[in-house]
């Protein structure tokens, strides 16, 4: 059995149109399908233990769908495959494993992901999560009406600059310290994307089991806007005298005013202090 899961909150509501397509697809291919809404799985222990590994799960949705997915399955058994479809408007995460047919099958990749810990919470992270500039621009796209797209980050990101002022902040990186004093962001990435196709961590791998920590400091706001998209083809490392690269496996940043905070999309206020790490 194939088992549907679409989240009606991500793309407008239009995923429950592409669920439907996906299983006329699949009836044609004679396998038997069920549809299920992900916010009507109140017991997720009871749903997986209704599945074997002859079923296959496969997930409509983008980034956030998936981070909510990969924190509701923490310490379960999986017995059936899990796959992703393209439905989602981020999908960072595609960007970063197999893909065939717009399905990527990512069971792997759910079982060891780092975990931030912000204003008391604990959670698994897919892509990656920083504070700052980019947390202020996620805010924005996510308030806005406009649906999300590279245009629409685009746009927004502009609109940060203008707003967004670099504070001093202090980094840890596996127990060494330093500090910055006019930071415009600090983003630490388990994977190469975020904003929707962003290449931020251009050389991080997903199979590589640490984390790293870009930051963005003492960079003039008008050097700044002509260097921005840069990112997108990860062209950024060469500025390295405003672009600095760390890795490790436990990492905190601190800001010194309060700010906005991303995490695989999704935004926090009013963040202080994050600390991501790997505990696998």
């Amino acid at each position: 059995m194939d088992i549907i899961l679409y989240n009606p909150l991500s793309s407008r509501g239009k995923n429950i149109k592409v669920a439907a397509k996906l299983e006329k697809k699949l009836k044609k291919q004679k396998r038997e399908v069920l549809i299920i809404n992900l916010l009507n799985i109140i017991d997720v222990k009871e749903f997986l233990d209704k599945h074997n590994e002859s079923d296959r799960i496969i997930i409509l949705g983008g980034d956030g769908t998936l981070h909510r997915i990969a924190n509701q399955i923490e310490g379960y058994v999986i017995k059936p495959e899990v796959y992703l479809y393209k439905a989602g408007t981020g999908n960072d995460f595609l960007r970063t494993v197999p893909i065939k047919k717009r399905m990527a099958n990512i069971k792997e990749y759910l079982i060891h992901l780092p975990v931030m810990y912000v204003n008391g919470k604990r959670e698994r992270v897919i892509n990656g999560g920083g504070v700052g500039l980019d947390g202020l621009v996620a805010y924005k796209v996510n308030k806005s009406k406009a649906e999300k797209s590279k245009s629409n980050f685009f746009l927004n990101s502009f609109l940060g600059f203008k707003e967004f002022k670099p504070v001093a902040a202090k980094f840890n990186v596996d127990g060494k310290v330093f500090e910055e004093k006019k930071v415009w962001f600090a983003s630490a990435m388990y994977a190469q994307y975020f904003g929707g196709g962003m290449m931020i961590s251009p050389r991080k791998k997903r199979s590589e089991k640490e984390i790293e920590l870009v930051v963005v400091r003492n960079i003039p706001k008008w050097v700044l806007v002509l260097i921005f998209p840069t990112i997108y083809l990860g062209w950024h490392r060469m500025f390295k005298r405003w672009v600095q690269f760390y890795r490790g496996k436990d990492i905190t940043v601190e800001f010194a005013e309060p700010a906005f905070l991303q995490m695989d999309g999704e935004h926090e206020y009013p963040v202080l202090k994050y600390q991501m790490k790997m505990e696998d």
